[in-house]
C-alpha cells in the first residue's frame, strides 16, 4: 500500500492531466448513469402498473353538449349590470346563458 501511495505522490502530474481532460468526470458519469438505471427500474414498474389499470378500466364517453350545459333551466346567478349613461342600471345580463334580464331583476349582493 505504501508503494502505491509513493508512486501516486511521485506522479502527481498524471492525475492533474487526467482531471484536466475529464477522465474522472467520465468515470463519475458512468457510475451515476448505472445508478439511475438501477433506481429507475422501480419507477418504471409503477408506471407499467398504472398503464395496466387504465387499460382495464371501462371507457365512458360523454357527449360534448352534456358537458357544456348543466341540466335544467339557468337560475341566472352569474349576472352583470348594464349601466346607462346616467349611471343607473338599465338591464342585467346573465353570463351563463346570455339572457337579458329586466332592470328590476332581484339580485343578491354576493352575485355582484
Amino acid at each position: 500500500m505504501i508503494a502505491v501511495l509513493d508512486w501516486s505522490l511521485n506522479h502527481w502530474w498524471v492525475f492533474l492531466w487526467l482531471s484536466v481532460f475529464g477522465v474522472f468526470e467520465g468515470v463519475r458519469d458512468f457510475f451515476l448513469a448505472a445508478f439511475e438505471v438501477i433506481a429507475g427500474a422501480g419507477e418504471r414498474r409503477h408506471q407499467r402498473r398504472i398503464e395496466e389499470i387504465r387499460a382495464a378500466a371501462p371507457v365512458v364517453t360523454v357527449p360534448d353538449r352534456a358537458l357544456a350545459r348543466k341540466p335544467g333551466h339557468c337560475v341566472h346567478r352569474n349576472v352583470s349590470p348594464v349601466i346607462a349613461a346616467d349611471e343607473s342600471v338599465a338591464a342585467w345580463l346573465c353570463r351563463s346563458c346570455d339572457a337579458q334580464l329586466p332592470a328590476d331583476w332581484a339580485v343578491r349582493q354576493e352575485d355582484l
